[in-house]
């Protein structure tokens, strides 16, 4: 049975927490996740773009001279493809980018980019933010701490000194919650750097790119549970 470092909302580090060998020892497959990730990111496409045809660009009813004559090329319409204006030819038109992926694949699909994570050192566990009420100023407090405590912000910034009220210049993280964890999820939405992230539906491309995870104890029991039953 492995094991993840817990930290308080203080940062300094509280403990360990259980983790299945099943995701923290896994052969991670770099191909599925990157199914996973391109399927959700087609899946997100809206597919709206459209260009006009010739039929349907405005103007153009009136034939621009007479056939025959004129000693200029035939022409039936000003807006045909040739003229400024005229209608485009194999202009993008409407259309889904959906790719089809099982429910069964894209959720070992984030269990391989969680354990990729875990493999990485790049996974913290965190036993409570200590909020009352939605306060956005005491989460980004703890989590700010809790990132310190991991090391998230520090990796290739050493030299670079964070303001401790500042969001500039601070590597993105995802904190992962469970269902029943209202007061977190609300009160860390409005930090730009951080996102939340519900245990029960977790986004393939969101889990991926981040600078690391920050899991309350909740939500990686869940986790546990689920990956380990599919793996």
């Amino acid at each position: 049975m492995a094991s993840l470092k817990v930290y308080s909302s203080s940062g300094a580090a509280s403990g360990e927490a259980p983790l299945s060998d099943k995701i923290a020892s896994l052969k991670v497959n770099k191909h599925l996740i990157w199914e996973v990730i391109k399927a959700e990111q087609a899946n997100a496409r809206q597919g709206t773009h459209k260009t006009k045809t010739k039929g349907e660009v405005s103007g153009g009813g009136k034939k621009p001279w007479k056939q025959k004559g004129t000693g200029n090329a035939r022409q039936g319409s000003i807006r045909s493809p040739q003229w400024r204006h005229g209608g485009i030819v194999f202009g993008p038109q409407p259309r889904s980018y959906a790719e089809g992926i099982s429910r069964q694949k894209k959720q070992i699909g984030v269990a391989h980019i969680l354990a990729a994570k875990v493999q990485a050192n790049k996974v913290a566990i965190y036993d409570g933010l200590n909020l009352e009420k939605p306060s956005t100023k005491t989460a980004f407090q703890a989590i700010s701490r809790i990132a310190e405590g991991a090391k998230f912000q520090t990796t290739g910034r050493e030299k670079k000194k964070l303001r401790p009220n500042s969001n500039k210049a601070r590597h993105s993280i995802a904190v992962i919650m469970s269902p029943a964890e209202v007061q977190e999820t609300k009160s860390l939405r409005n930090i730009p750097w951080v996102k939340p992230l519900n245990s029960s539906r977790i986004a393939a491309t969101s889990l991926f790119y981040n600078e690391g995870l920050v899991i309350s104890k909740a939500a990686l029991q869940e986790l546990d549970k689920k990956f380990s039953a599919l793996l």
